[in-house]
């Protein structure tokens, strides 16, 4: 999902934060809930469509180029500018909120391309070890959402799959990958605006590259497919994951991130082919998907959902991309006079000003109310952490 990963312009004074309200069921002095939801509950609307916001966690980033640290709650979320990685966003905010702390979307993004998931019935908390026995072709799943992932040319004209030239990704295989290693904070690692902290360091390691690329197994990148290995980028990309455990001062998860995803299609792309090819879900299906939507924010989760950007913004004539596969949390439920409406947390940066009419009315910094139907229309898949 995500693998379009829209993409945003200007750098702009931002910062991640929700409006703190109440979350549902208990919360642990640290800020996070030590509830784990059933593995298979029984998913319901909710008819009344009740209130219900989503407590995020508060986060600082700091704008590239500066040391200013922004904790504002007007100011937008973390955008991922140039980048192609929204799922890396949407999933860092489903484990943020989870978790209590705002963890890093670079980090996310790194362990979900490099991580080795043989690593993970390592972990000693059985709650893990029973996701991945009831799960047992995670290893499959991660080599194939690996695979699916896209490599731009942009001022890489051979393809090379550089960690930041890899576009897409998937959020329930992102989210368990990040039970590896610890969590890193955004502050530690920032991502606003993409790559934009780390221009230099990436066009450093890719002129040194031939000279650091030696006939070796890079440890750090020799557990991900063939798709995203090669002899000069794996230079690049270990230098990259070194640079990473540098600044990350990584703290333990209080808590596993046990993913429950349902999706109808693999990407927008794939649900339009659907649509074209006149298998559009069942009204049954959509209704699944939005009952999984209110289950989690019932349960105190920020769900994360796989539809298309230009739900929220008209196509340019001149984007090839006639997708725009997107992912973003879901972060408030309401009713009004007229009907049901979702909040979902954009994370592309871009301004509410560029906005559909009627999308840009509703939209406040990066956060656009939608209403039920017109989620619906391109809605393809549900994620949350239990």
């Amino acid at each position: 999902m995500g693998q379009r990963g829209v993409r945003a312009g200007a750098a702009r004074a931002a910062c991640a934060v929700l409006l703190a309200l109440g979350i549902a069921g208990p919360v642990a002095a640290g800020g996070y809930d030590p509830r784990i939801l059933p593995a298979k509950p029984r998913y319901a609307r909710n008819a009344a469509c009740s209130d219900v916001t989503i407590a995020m966690p508060p986060a600082t980033h700091r704008l590239p180029g500066s040391n200013r640290i922004s904790p504002q709650p007007a100011d937008i979320p973390v955008g991922q500018g140039d980048s192609a990685i929204c799922f890396a966003y949407a999933t860092a905010d489903m484990i943020s909120q989870r978790v209590g702390r705002a963890v890093s979307p670079l980090d996310v993004a790194s362990k979900f391309y490099f991580a080795d998931p043989a690593r993970l019935p390592e972990i000693r908390d059985p709650r893990i070890r029973a996701h991945l026995r009831a799960h047992p072709t995670y290893r499959a799943d991660i080599d194939w959402s690996r695979n699916a992932t896209d490599i731009s040319r942009d001022g890489n004209p051979q393809a090379q799959p550089y960690f930041d030239k890899l576009e897409g990704g998937e959020e329930d295989a992102a989210a368990l990958l990040y039970n590896l290693g610890g969590l890193c904070a955004e502050r530690d690692l920032p991502s606003h605006e993409g790559y934009a902290h780390f221009t230099r360091t990436f066009a450093a390691l890719r002129y040194g590259a031939p000279v650091r690329a030696p006939n070796q197994c890079f440890r750090s990148v020799g557990a991900t497919v063939d798709r995203l290995r090669s002899r000069r980028a794996d230079a690049v990309n270990a230098a990259w994951l070194a640079r990473v455990e540098t600044l990350c001062r990584r703290e333990p998860s209080p808590v596993p991130l046990l993913p429950v995803s349902f999706r109808v299609a693999s990407n927008q792309l794939e649900f339009m082919e659907m649509l074209e090819a006149g298998r559009a879900p069942s009204a049954s299906t959509v209704s699944r998907m939005l009952a999984m939507v209110d289950y989690a924010l019932d349960h105190g989760r920020a769900p994360t959902v796989g539809y298309s950007w230009y739900v929220l913004e008209e196509r340019d004539p001149k984007d090839p991309d006639v997708a725009a596969d997107h992912s973003s949390a879901i972060v408030a439920r309401r009713r009004t006079a007229r009907g049901c409406q979702y909040r979902v947390q954009d994370n592309t940066g871009e301004y509410c000003a560029r906005m559909r009419e009627g999308i840009r009315e509703r939209c406040d910094n990066g956060r656009i109310w939608l209403w039920e139907e017109e989620l619906k229309r391109t809605l393809y898949s549900v994620i949350y952490l239990r």
